[in-house]
């Protein structure tokens, strides 16, 4: 029997009220979180949130949709960002914002890390991630950006990494040399246009990590979006073994054929 989870982000979420400006709810129906931000004129991340985070800038990663208002931002390296309503975003942690203007901005935001938002971890919280988990984070990071150096010093000489499907592109890419041709194939045949963007990334503190993604690029004139993951297996702190794996194998195939 299909189970269908309904919720009302007013009436049952969990209200977390920052200081002076404004408020944010949480909310989940089954496998649907959302966190509703209402921030009003004069509200700053700075100082409504960092007294309830404890850390020096937000280090919550957002994915949302902003239906109202408008919010600029500065990361901590400097680069600025300014969000308007109508506007998708995949805002990286560690950054400032603040509301520009006299009408509330209101967004939504579905990252897992949202549900810690305006709540702050314990002090005594461990850090989730391991080594495994940094190394494939930075690996996603240097695929995006183009970063062969980067992307090589992670694996082994012997690493292997499989490919489901019956598309020109499955199989197992053997060698170092090998995995790094099927990147460059990837990037051919989409125009460069390729990109994985992490959602989330999972490991046993063991040498695995699993990886989440959002995969989109473009194909004689096609868009395709579609959800993936990549199982690695390191030894050592580097990568050994990949196993690809698609939401759509078939769509994977006929996208790339």
């Amino acid at each position: 029997m299909i189970d269908v989870r309904i919720a009302n982000v007013e009436e049952t979420g969990e209200n977390r009220p920052f200081p002076a400006h404004g408020h944010a709810t949480l909310a989940s129906a089954g496998g649907a979180t959302v966190l509703k931000g209402v921030f009003e004129p004069g509200w700053r991340w700075s100082t409504d949130v960092k007294p309830i985070a404890g850390t020096d800038s937000c280090q919550t990663r957002h994915l949302g949709y902003v239906i109202s208002g408008h919010m600029q931002g500065r990361l901590d390296d400097g680069t600025e960002f300014d969000v308007t309503a109508g506007d998708l975003f995949d805002l990286p942690p560690g950054h400032d914002a603040w509301v520009v203007g006299d009408e509330p901005c209101v967004a939504l935001d579905y990252s897992t890390d949202a549900t810690w938002y305006a709540r702050g971890r314990p002090a005594d919280a461990a850090d989730a991630n391991d080594a495994a988990m940094n190394a494939v984070r930075k690996g996603y990071a240097a695929f995006n950006a183009g970063d062969i150096e980067t992307l090589a010093s992670l694996m082994t000489r012997e690493v292997v990494h499989h490919v489901p499907g019956h598309g020109p592109l499955s199989g197992d890419h053997k060698g170092l040399d090998g995995v790094l041709d099927y990147f460059r194939q990837v990037g051919e045949l989409t125009g460069g246009t390729a990109r994985a963007d992490l959602l989330d990334v999972h490991g046993d503190h063991h040498g695995h990590a699993l990886a989440v993604h959002q995969l989109t690029a473009t194909r004689n004139g096609n868009t395709r979006v579609s959800r993936g993951s990549l199982l690695f297996t390191f030894i050592g702190d580097k990568i050994t073994d990949v196993l690809e794996l698609s939401a759509d194998v078939p769509g994977d195939d006929a996208f790339l054929s």
